[in-house]
């Protein structure tokens, strides 16, 4: 690359809205080769704050930005394993979660995101920096684009479509951004443009508009989710729905509070009915998944943020590439490859999540392997992003029979909560494990963790309806007595806890297929 074209891409990094270096090949007097950082974006002074003259090269960054021993070791560790991964998936793109310490003192967590070789004129490589989540928060956090994905593109919005709730979504001033099916339904509408810049006074439920609103603006100055109320609101015939709602505010990646996501489930049928205790059951697990929506919106985030992250560096590779006029078709198309890539896996986490809110009609003769990946695959992202190492030993080979989306909740839920536990407890390490065993009539799985396990006054009512161990926000007390239920009325087995010397343990037993 000549000289003089490198003011013309520094200027192109600093429109970039991330953070970005600009890394030269080098070496040392002793022929060891080193990146020579010749140059940082705006973004990145503005938000990490070190200059060129602070980082002169990648050994200076390193020591300057991971000042703690440990971590050194630990990002050391997730760079070589970032490198035998592009070597096995034969792609030059590289990208993991890091905690960086900045100028200003604080430590702000990046999807760090380059390439293996200085693909540029085979002299110079970028680094992106993605701000993203602290591990320690679990609630959703969408910015202007993920809003914009919501509203626009149609991969969120068949999710949104299909899941057994209603769902809806406003900005600041409480006016309808967009909505899914089921709402526009209970609207009495046919088409979203019918909805989009309305307010709830604009609806038939105008009577209740102010209440609505004033849970709205709650939601929204708290910044605290409200999960599984009930409320009334007015339908079209006249008569009034009793809906269990779910209420979480959308921030930007500013942090400032940009408008509210709501979802229900219309209890109307179960509330007045009263019937048996199966219909009780059958409530209760709506109710369950339900509470469970927004974590799984917020699931999708970490599933699609590194695969976004990725393709954004794509994209500007091949910006550069071509504003310098040395882009070949041969690069093009591996580029183009790479991208390509990173589509399938967000389609495939659009099957994944679409797949778990479909009803089991009838029993499955299914394998050990398969029930666990299925649920690992919805959740592996999420304990990635918490440090949180996942020991799984699963050894049966024997088949069972189960509701396979059913069986995949209780996994869901049961790592979930382990998962809560270990990132409260900010403890250094952090593990969970599976493991699987069978005997001559039965499968057996155990999901531990070392999060300190259960207060011995509780363990005994943990599997009662509406006990929850966690902030009445946060909790509904349903997870772990829909799990029991599931286990032991629909599946014939046994679910149990207990508490080991580092944490807890749950034990499911089911049948195995003779």
């Amino acid at each position: 690359m000549h000289t003089n074209n490198l003011p013309q891409l520094f200027d192109l990094l600093d429109t970039l809205p991330n953070p970005a270096t600009l890394n030269a090949l080098a070496y040392d007097d002793n022929g060891i080769a080193y990146d020579k950082i010749v140059y940082v974006n705006k973004s990145f002074i503005k938000t990490i704050g070190y200059t060129v003259e602070d980082i002169p090269d990648d050994n200076t960054w390193f020591a300057t930005a991971y000042p703690d021993t440990d971590y050194q070791h630990y990002i050391s560790s997730e760079w070589h394993k970032a490198v035998e991964k592009a070597k096995a998936e034969q792609t030059d793109l590289i990208g993991f979660p890091a905690k960086v310490h900045c100028k200003d003192g604080e430590d702000r967590w990046f999807s760090i995101t380059t390439q293996l070789t200085h693909t540029i004129d085979d002299q110079y490589r970028t680094i992106i920096f993605v701000q993203t989540q602290s591990p320690s928060e679990i609630k959703l956090q969408l910015d202007k684009k993920s809003l914009d994905l919501l509203q626009e593109k149609w991969l969120l919005k068949t999710i949104i479509d299909t899941a057994p709730v209603r769902i809806f979504w406003k900005d600041e001033e409480g006016v309808y951004l967009g909505c899914n099916e089921a709402f526009l339904h209970d609207a009495g509408l046919t088409d979203e443009s019918q909805i989009v810049g309305k307010n709830d006074f604009d609806m038939i439920w105008k009577k209740d508009a102010k209440r609505f609103r004033e849970d709205d603006r709650r939601v929204r100055e708290s910044g605290i989710p409200e999960l599984s109320f009930l409320e009334r609101q007015p339908h079209d015939d006249g008569k009034d729905l009793i809906l269990s709602t779910s209420k979480v505010p959308l921030i930007d990646a500013a942090g400032k509070t940009i408008g509210i996501l709501g979802l229900y489930h219309d209890i109307t049928k179960e509330f007045e009915s009263k019937e048996a205790l199966k219909e009780k059951d059958k409530l209760l697990l709506a109710q369950s998944r339900q509470a469970a929506m927004g974590e799984m919106l917020s699931m999708i985030a970490h599933q699609w943020r590194q695969p976004l992250s990725s393709i954004t560096a794509v994209v500007t590779t091949i910006q550069v590439q071509q504003t310098l006029g040395n882009s070949t078709m041969e690069g093009l198309t591996k580029q183009l490859e790479a991208i390509t890539h990173q589509i399938e896996y967000l389609s495939r986490t659009i099957t994944d999540f679409s797949n778990f809110y479909k009803k089991d009609k009838n029993k499955q003769q299914v394998q050990p392997r398969e029930v666990v990946d299925h649920a690992l695959r919805l959740i592996t992202k999420l304990l990635e992003n918490n440090n949180i190492q996942l020991r799984d030993s699963c050894l049966s080979t024997k088949t069972f029979y189960a509701f396979p989306n059913e069986l995949q909740h209780v996994f869901i839920n049961l790592i979930k909560n382990a998962a809560d536990v270990l990132i409260e407890s900010n403890k250094e390490e952090k593990w969970i494990s599976i493991l699987c065993q069978d005997d001559t009539e039965f499968i057996t799985f155990e999901i531990s963790d070392n999060g300190g396990g259960i207060d011995k006054s509780l363990i005994d009512r943990i599997f009662e309806p509406y006990f929850s161990t966690k902030h009445e926000k946060n909790g509904t007390g349903l997870g772990l007595y829909m799990s029991k239920t599931i286990i032991e009325k629909n599946l014939g087995g046994t679910l149990s806890c207990k508490n080991s010397s580092v944490g807890a343990v749950f034990t499911i037993r089911l049948p195995i297929v003779n």
